[in-house]
């Protein structure tokens, strides 16, 4: 079977491996927007959903983690931003 060595481990790698900006929100109130929503409004904002934790057997719950991925600062319904990934620059 073929095997990956990752050598991605250090600090200063410039790539993650997630995109060039990666948002990582936090689902707060499920209530007031589903992922389909969710998804919506983010590509309305110009950001991509690439990850979704949805930790119920695929149904969304509060708590659940979403990850989208473009510039800027998503601000999306019913959710917290709680990090951001970007790739170090030269």
């Amino acid at each position: 079977m073929p095997s990956l060595t990752n050598n991605n481990f250090s600090a200063d790698a410039k790539v993650n491996g997630l995109g060039a900006t990666t948002h990582i929100l936090s689902v707060d109130n499920v209530s007031a927007n589903g992922i389909d929503t969710i998804r919506l409004e983010a590509n309305r904002e110009g950001f991509t959903v690439v990850a979704v934790e949805a930790s119920n057997s695929g149904a969304m719950q509060n708590g659940d983690i979403i990850a989208v991925q473009g510039t800027g600062t998503p601000s999306l319904t019913g959710c917290t931003l709680v990090g951001t990934f970007q790739q170090k620059g030269d």
